[in-house]
């Protein structure tokens, strides 16, 4: 009975030491239940390392994957002040955090400290590590945080790319100084409809009453009060362009009005079709001088083309107001705006100069002559402009830019109404007198009078119209956007790719951003420009982004989405609070880099 007891004993303990080599086997096989802690691999600024100046962002890559939720905290000098910095985020792969430094850190020594978790979300360490900055930064602006709100900018949702909302503008928050920052643009935004106004306006005159002296009224040159006409006009004219390239300019460079004004400053603008025309409708104005001076000019058939040409294509530049137009809307514009010039500013000359009084068979054969060439321009005008009114609102005529375009037509129509009335009673009654007398000259003047000044609002209401986004515009149907090829940004620990394109120039842009994967459950996104180190530039967020999954969200340039500083920009996308990626890419003219300097991109 004893042996059998201890029999039963031994083997009982047999099994146990048997377990016990087993969990120990097992125990050096398998992933510890508390990993050792992590250590950094290494970091950007490198450890014990002296630098220029304070980066704008402080690296950190580990030797293990780390958990959601990183603590980093950085002091400078001594006894060591706290540094402002923002949301650490974790890149692809999971080992590596980054975090922004909100201000520019001071120089001396700077130390960085830091907590982390493992996947399993237990404690996976702490440390700290110093670096050295040799000299303080200059002064920088603060990033402006731009918004999604009520506007121009577009957001396609889902996969259907025919499904559109019209969503917004970028438009700066609260974000300290951010209404300095956008001095320039906001500055000439008030003035830039008004200046375009009185370009428009002067040209129109100064166009449409030489086509008329040289088609139907060849004895107005000889009139003092057609010159003074012609040298207002074109004052007018030149001055309003002057002062709208100068506008222009402001809101495309971010730069204030007063030097924006400066010629100098105008090579600034050339990167966009708008300022093109722009610039090259001021030197045309100035070439028209030479018709102005003499006016005689303009009916004699040896210099005709040289008296008219100037003028004439100046006109034809303000079909190209808008950078997203294609063929079809500049031919349409360009019909547009001549046949608009030569029926309005033929109506002026007729009120101002033409009936100005009574006076002998001439100013009849100038009124006749009028009448026949403004029934085609008037047709034309309004052929063209419905030609303009499908393609750019493209039915959609509930958005702001459709509202006013509703009001345009109201008073186009009027203007038409007028028009066809004031033309019947010209066959009627002129075509039957030889002489004007003073009693006829004051219906018509009335009358042509009434129709010129609708015209007016009508270029009033189509300066505002420029100002506003159309819908086939904003959703991509009309024309492309200034888009240089997208860069990816790729998370696959979040499964999560999305794509940014954008014009990379100085001024404003036109920014395109994608998401491609997931399906749903994107939070958060964000896309950051942070400026070149080292200089005055402004960074630029564009948030909320409204896009949990698939779709696209595109600002285009009338957005005011404006990069003021040529260099290297780093590019941050950020979703469900971590980093995506990031790229380095450099904005501006690509010949102003040294031969030797390369474009570095990360992410």
């Amino acid at each position: 009975m004893k042996n059998s007891t201890r029999s039963s004993a031994r083997s009982a303990l047999r099994w146990c030491l048997s377990l016990l080599a087993a969990a120990v086997v097992a125990a050096s096989w398998s992933t510890p239940a508390f990993a050792a802690d992590n250590s950094v691999v290494n970091s950007v600024p490198a450890a014990d390392s002296t630098i220029d100046v304070s980066p704008p962002i402080i690296s950190i890559t580990f030797a293990q994957p780390v958990g959601p939720s990183p603590q980093v905290s950085m002091t400078c000098g001594d006894p060591g002040a706290p540094q402002a910095l923002g949301q650490p985020l974790l890149l692809a792969g999971q080992v590596t955090v980054t975090v922004e430094l909100l201000a520019a850190a001071p120089k001396g020594t700077c130390a960085v400290s830091w907590r982390v978790t493992d996947t399993n979300l237990q404690p996976a360490g702490s440390g700290s590590f110093s670096f050295a900055i040799a000299n303080d930064t200059v002064a920088t602006s603060p990033s402006t945080t731009v918004a999604l709100t009520t506007g121009s900018t577009t957001l396609v949702t889902g996969t259907d790319t025919s499904t559109t909302v019209t969503a917004t503008t970028v438009a700066p928050v609260d974000g300290g100084d951010a209404a300095d920052d956008t001095e320039g643009s906001s500055s000439s935004t008030g003035p830039l409809g008004l200046f375009r106004l009185f370009s428009t306006l002067g040209l129109t005159m100064l166009f449409g009453a030489l086509v008329v002296i040289a088609i139907a009224w060849p004895e107005g040159v000889e009139y003092i009060l057609t010159v003074r006409y012609l040298r207002t006009a074109w004052a007018i004219a030149v001055g309003g362009t002057f002062l709208f390239v100068g506008a222009l300019t402001a809101q495309q460079t971010g730069n204030g009005l007063a030097s924006s004004l400066s010629p100098t400053a105008w090579p600034d603008v050339l990167d966009s079709t708008s300022g093109k025309a722009a610039v090259l409708r001021f030197v045309l104005l100035l070439a028209a001088l030479y018709v102005v001076i003499r006016p005689e000019r303009a009916i004699d058939t040896s210099t005709q083309v040289f008296a008219l040409g100037p003028p004439g294509l100046a006109v034809a530049t303000l079909a190209f107001s808008r950078d997203e137009f294609g063929l079809i809307e500049y031919a349409a514009g360009a019909v547009h705006a001549v046949a608009m010039a030569v029926w309005l500013g033929g109506l002026i000359l007729l009120t101002r100069v033409v009936l100005a009084g009574p006076g002998d068979e001439d100013l009849v054969h100038g009124v006749r002559g009028f009448a026949r060439i403004s029934t085609p321009a008037l047709w034309a005008t309004v052929l063209s402009g419905a030609v303009l009114l499908f393609r750019l609102d493209r039915g959609h005529l509930g958005s702001s830019h459709g509202l006013v375009l509703i009001v345009k037509t109201l008073f186009v129509s009027i203007m038409v109404f007028v028009g066809v009335a004031a033309r019947q009673f010209i066959s009627q009654r002129v075509t039957r007198s030889e002489v004007m007398t003073a009693p006829l000259a004051t219906r018509l003047r009335r009358a042509l009078g009434i129709e010129a000044l609708v015209g007016i609002v009508v270029l009033a209401l189509t300066a505002w119209l420029l100002a506003l986004t159309p819908p086939g515009l904003a959703s991509g149907g009309v024309g492309d956007l200034a888009l240089q090829p997208e860069h990816s940004f790729a998370n696959s620990a979040l499964d999560t790719e999305v794509r940014v394109s954008f014009t990379e120039r100085v001024g404003t842009n036109d920014v395109r951003i994608e998401v491609v994967r997931p399906a749903a459950g994107l939070t958060g996104l964000t896309v950051s420009f942070l400026p070149p180190a080292g200089t005055n530039g402004t960074g630029m967020i564009i948030e909320p982004i409204p896009l949990a999954g698939p779709g696209v969200v595109v600002l285009p340039k009338s957005a005011g989405f404006t990069l003021d500083t040529a260099g290297t920009w780093t590019v941050v996308v950020a979703a469900n609070s971590i980093e995506v990626g990031r790229e380095d890419i450099y904005v501006g003219d690509l010949s102003a880099l040294p031969t030797t300097t390369t474009v570095a991109i990360t992410g």
